[in-house]
């Protein structure tokens, strides 16, 4: 037997056995991971916000954040009645995970062979530790990932149209658009990771002879352009319903700021293919060598993506420039599929690095796609006749594991600090009679979701407020009704660690007591803390 066919008869079984290993510990550490999780105000705003909406009302313009989340909001709207409504939105994002994995092997199916779709699917799913901690959460672009894989499907449902029915041909684009156009409503980093690529890919095919790759352009084109008025229409009615969204502090670059922002995007792409094993938050001694293997993988990943997709683009140009070259029907697929997501990853990145948020936020969730496009694309390499293929799955093992080991050290729980001195939250609050507070929006949706209501905390933020105290609702994520007066004691939470509020403000009055633990100080007052707010 061929010495690469013994190593691959060895090799793949441990891809496999590892990338298993890492579901099984998944699905064992995931009701930990979930509760855990419900401490974040990314997870727990959009949890407390519609069940207020359906069971209170807004009581005013309702705040969402610098990116809105319909979809998300819909999707709490509807189901908020349901018995069990609260088991089904914590399993609800990765629900959306898999759906993105599933798409993807699909597709990956179509174009090669079925290892090579079950590892796609499976890149996917295996996802850094880091990165579940917006992959598992409803308001982090749980929306973008489902439907940037959808359309990179929709892509090869298009090319591969023998003998489809004309009324579906024409009807699915636009129909499609709608769905989409609600989605970049919601969230407009869908534009770079999937309606660009889609438009790149159908420009491309525009341009090649013959009838079919006009049809699949034109099918893409009216998709991408039936999505942009119903984001429009969507954002108004939403707007008219007195939903509001907070300005993003996006800026362009200066030049002199490039080199910083180059560095921020390479740190987040670590922490997307684990290379923050080897970094300050190491825990084990064999970490730094496996963070640096994970640095590798994560390089020649990229540097695949990028060599590839100047390959297939050159032979797209090559089929026009040239009359004796023209694609075949698979091979046009394939290279729009590829163009479509190397288009997914790059754009993100590049859009991250001219106009990020500031120079200290990773925002890996903006360019998660990088991970997406290389189970995509690279998988499609495994049909190529050389030994080197071999590195695929090899690479792919080194990914399993670092995640793996990710996992069993509980790296999903690195941002839930608050988790302890919530508790203790909890504990004095019921002590004392109280239940409604307010703190900094770091903390306050956290605790009221993970306790179960036991307390309810609200978002607030120092303003000047000559009336009355410096204080003024949450600046995001929150309900006017939260902050009706009532008659009922409340109580402060001052977190020196927080943003909002690190100091307490004058004008409060003498508390009935005080407590200080961790990084905070909490301060109970015999009336509404809100009879008081700006």
């Amino acid at each position: 037997m061929p010495v690469g066919a013994r190593v691959s008869g060895l090799l793949w079984p441990a891809t496999f056995g590892i990338a298993a290993a890492y579901i099984v510990l998944f699905l064992i550490k995931l009701p930990h991971n979930i509760a855990a999780l419900g401490w974040s105000p990314s997870v727990a705003s959009a949890y407390v916000m519609p069940e207020t909406l359906v069971n209170t009302g807004t009581g005013g313009h309702t705040v969402m954040g610098s990116s809105p989340q319909w979809v998300s909001l819909w999707f709490g709207l509807l189901t908020a009645k349901l018995p069990l409504h609260r088991e089904l939105w914590d399993i609800a994002p990765t629900l959306d995970l898999l759906a993105t994995a599933l798409i993807v092997g699909w597709s990956v199916v179509r174009l090669a062979s079925r290892r090579a779709a079950v590892l796609a699917t499976l890149i996917v799913l295996v996802a850094s530790p880091l990165a579940l901690t917006f992959l598992m959460a409803p308001f982090s672009h749980n929306t973008v990932y489902p439907c940037t894989a959808l359309l990179g499907a929709y892509l090869i449902w298009l090319a591969r149209a023998d003998a489809r029915r004309r009324i579906v041909a024409f009807a699915v684009p636009p129909v499609l658009g709608v769905v989409v156009g609600a989605c970049v409503s919601s969230d407009l980093l869908l534009d770079a990771t999937a309606v660009i690529p889609l438009g790149l890919a159908a420009l491309f095919a525009l341009v090649q002879r013959g009838r079919r790759p006009k049809i699949v352009a034109l099918s893409a084109l009216t998709t991408a352009a039936v999505s942009v008025p119903v984001a429009k229409l969507t954002s108004s009615i939403m707007l008219n319903d007195g939903f509001i969204t907070v300005r993003a502090p996006v800026h362009f670059a200066a030049l002199s700021e490039l080199p910083a922002r180059a560095e921020l995007l390479f740190r987040g792409l670590k922490v997307l293919f684990n290379g923050y094993l080897g970094g300050p938050e190491a825990r084990g001694t064999l970490y730094p060598e496996l963070g640096l293997l994970s640095d590798v993988v994560m390089a020649a990943a990229l540097l695949t993506l990028v060599v590839v997709g100047t390959l297939t683009c050159i032979g797209l140009i090559r089929a026009v420039l040239s009359k004796a070259s023209v694609q075949t029907p698979t091979q046009l697929t394939r290279s729009l599929y590829i163009v479509y997501w190397v288009g997914a990853a790059a754009i993100p990145c590049v859009g991250f690095w001219l106009a990020g948020e500031g120079p200290q936020t990773l925002h890996e969730s903006y360019y998660m796609t990088s991970v997406f496009a290389a189970a995509a694309v690279i998988p499609l390499l495994l049909s190529a006749r050389t030994s080197l293929r071999l590195l695929i799955p090899a690479g792919a093992a080194c990914f399993f594991f670092a995640g793996f080991v990710g996992l069993t050290n509980d790296y999903v729980n690195i941002t839930t600090t608050l988790a302890g001195q919530g508790r203790e939250v909890v504990r004095l609050a019921e002590a004392n009679h109280v239940q409604a507070g307010y703190t900094n929006f770091g903390d306050a949706s956290g605790i009221t979701w993970a306790s179960h209501y036991r307390v309810v905390v609200r978002p607030i933020a120092e303003c000047e407020n000559p009336g009355g105290v410096n204080l003024c609702p949450g600046f995001q994520a929150y309900v006017p009704a939260w902050y009706v007066p009532q008659a009922r004691p409340s109580f402060l939470l001052v977190d020196q660690a927080g943003i909002e509020i690190q100091s307490l403000p004058e004008g409060l009055g003498k508390p009935l007591a005080s407590y200080s633990f961790g990084s905070m100080q909490m301060y109970i007052y015999p009336y509404d803390i809100a009879s008081r707010l700006g």
